[in-house]
């Protein structure tokens, strides 16, 4: 009867045993997955913090031409604007200038 008693003692240990061990292979593959996981999205979250900063600078620089292109906007419709355009490009004079044409040139 004491032995018997023995023998239902040991395959309780052994179920508690493999019970535990189970527990321990569950866990490990929930941390492993977890791991994984956790690995994964950082890289992602990496990948679109350098996009956004992409993003970002590419939105200043356009900013920056917008502004660049608007005051040469205000500029060109002025009067001082259209002056210098027609003495540099087209080599205009008002009528009362006299024009000095140099010889080295």
């Amino acid at each position: 009867m004491v032995r018997n008693q023995e023998m239902k003692g040991r395959r309780k240990i052994k179920k508690r045993k493999k019970s535990l061990n189970i527990v321990h292979v569950i866990s490990i593959v929930f941390i492993a997955y977890f791991g994984f996981t956790f690995f994964n999205q950082q890289l992602k979250l990496n990948k679109y913090n350098s996009q956004i900063e992409m993003y970002t600078k590419e939105i200043e620089a356009k900013q920056y031409l917008v502004e660049y292109y608007n005051n040469k906007n205000e500029n060109i419709s002025s009067d001082q604007y259209i002056e210098s355009v027609a003495r540099e490009k087209l080599g205009l004079v008002k009528p009362y200038e006299t024009v000095y044409v140099d010889s080295n040139k």
